[in-house]
């Protein structure tokens, strides 16, 4: 009896954890949705700002903006996206993975942290951290993000840095996220990441073309060229950057929802198996009494 006591206290265990993963399944669901939704609702914006970026291009000489220098002194610099809470599955194991083989060339890299996990697995393991970010709120937004796109702006104009690069978690589909990095500084193509619902290509670049002396005639620009070319391309870099954020939200919703529909699944199944050892004690603590009553009867 004893036994089957503790089976049905299991069960009972293993039915609560299940009530609360399918929970966790449900809300990331949302979340995940909602990121997709930012994220895409934001793309004809985007595709404006690199209009007027090739446009303005035209009239300055884009070589000369150092964001557009590759030829710079300094260390690399990568910009790591993680979550701030576990289980999501191997998304922050694959990410620290390309982490480490990235690292591997580069011993003198400065690193900046976004999100918990990505604190701790480079602060244990003894790298450059400049800076840790954990405390964005769920519904990021373009203004959460400028404290850390103006601190890394400081350092490659200051000349500390020569190239920045952002490994994040790139969404595919809703079963499938992969990690990837993404070349910030220099801006060599200028081009910015997409959420689809498809496995493609996803980096919409903007090819600078010639214009003609007509052409250019029809624009009056005010301040200069070369200061609107200055903004333009310093929101690019913050606008490029949050993409990349929604991106990882995405992925991490996604990898949760698809971790907590599993762990269900187990929990349903290992409740399917306890029940029926349950049942299997039960059966065999009657047949014992049964035996019992028999033999006494016998006597």
């Amino acid at each position: 009896m004893a036994n089957a006591r503790i089976i049905k206290r299991r069960v009972n265990s293993v039915q609560n954890i299940a009530k609360i993963t399918n929970a966790m399944q449900l809300v990331s669901a949302s979340k995940t949705k909602y990121s997709q939704k930012v994220a895409t609702s934001s793309l004809p914006y985007t595709q404006a700002l690199l209009d007027s970026i090739e446009t303005v291009a035209n009239f300055a000489d884009p070589k000369l903006h150092p964001f557009l220098n590759k030829n710079r002194a300094g260390v690399d610099l990568m910009i790591v996206i993680s979550t701030n809470k576990g289980l999501c599955g191997s998304l922050n194991t694959n990410l620290f993975k390309k982490l480490m083989v990235w690292a591997k060339d580069r011993p003198n890299a400065k690193y900046i942290a976004v999100g918990q996990k990505a604190v701790t697995f480079l602060r244990n393991r003894d790298f450059d951290l400049l800076a840790g970010f954990t405390d964005w709120p769920e519904k990021t937004k373009l203004s959460d993000i400028l404290p850390l796109t103006d601190l890394l702006k400081s350092k490659y104009l200051a000349g500390e840095v020569n190239k920045v690069d952002v490994l994040f978690t790139d969404f595919v589909n809703v079963l499938k996220q992969r990690s990837l990095i993404f070349g910030l500084l220099p801006l060599e193509d200028l081009q910015i990441q997409q959420l689809e619902s498809e496995y493609q290509d996803k980096n919409a670049k903007v090819v600078v073309k010639k214009t003609d002396a007509k052409a250019r005639a029809s624009y009056l620009l005010e301040p200069s060229s070369s200061e609107l070319l200055d903004f333009l391309l310093n929101y690019y870099l913050e606008l490029s950057f949050y993409h990349l954020v929604l991106e990882s939200l995405a992925s991490e919703h996604s990898a949760r929802m698809i971790a907590m529909k599993s762990a269900s699944d187990n929990a349903k199944d290992l409740v399917e198996i306890l029940k029926l050892d349950f049942n299997k004690s039960r059966q065999t603590m009657i047949t014992n009494e049964l035996l019992d009553i028999s033999s006494a009867k016998m006597r």
